[in-house]
């Protein structure tokens, strides 16, 4: 396939299993789309804090449904990350991640110090319980997906969701959902056409879901 403008072929692209070496660069993507898939870096004065909420844990406690894409140099630019089950999962970040996230922040920012995002994510750490999170019954597994810009409006991210969604069917799930910003229309527009619907709607969180079988 001939590359025009520039841009890389879609060969240069490749999803794979994510290895300890792949964190880095998996937070570093995390950071990069956190502000509703635009860079968030300007918001927090820690660039690892949000990876450290919403990539990490996934790496350490659900490896086997966590996966990469990378270039052909290697880079990671995106992933999709799941947990098969939902309840399992949250158990494992309460009693096994939370812990590790106090002794790495041990301090909630003080008032002066709210001027980023890291406060609210590192308040989450010390003030996560199970009934933090939402569970969907008809959607037991949850999954999460960001591509830097170079890697969008490919086909990856349809495929990245098609491969979990594999992996999510292996494994024996009916459903899974997922939150996002509700106002990220982009985002709501890829899910919604890869057959996803909205299951609810809060103010700082949209849900979705679709079944698995």
């Amino acid at each position: 396939m001939s590359v025009t403008n520039n841009q890389p072929s879609l060969e240069s692209f490749t999803i794979q299993q994510c290895t300890a070496e792949d964190e880095d660069g998996a937070i570093a993507v995390c950071l990069q789309t956190g502000d509703s898939g635009n860079d968030a870096s300007l918001l927090f004065n820690d660039p690892k804090v949000l990876g450290h909420r919403f990539v990490a844990p996934y790496i350490h406690l659900s490896p086997d449904l966590a996966f990469v894409l990378k270039d052909s140099e290697g880079n990671v630019c995106g992933y999709v990350l799941a947990a098969l089950d939902s309840v399992s999962f949250y158990t494992q970040y309460v009693n096994e991640w939370l812990p590790k996230m106090k002794q790495l922040y041990p301090n909630i920012p003080s008032e002066n110090e709210k001027l980023k995002e890291d406060w609210e994510i590192i308040y989450g750490f010390h003030n996560d319980n199970l009934q933090s999170f939402k569970l969907f019954d008809d959607y037991p597994s949850h999954l999460h997906i960001d591509l830097l810009p170079i890697a969008q409006r490919k086909g990856y991210g349809t495929k990245m969701i098609h491969h979990i969604e594999n992996e999510l069917q292996r494994r024996g799930s009916k459903g899974v959902h997922l939150g996002m910003a509700p106002n990220n229309t982009r985002a709501l527009h890829f899910y919604t056409k890869l057959g996803f619907t909205i299951l609810a709607n809060g103010q700082d969180t949209m849900w979705l879901g679709k079944k698995l079988v």
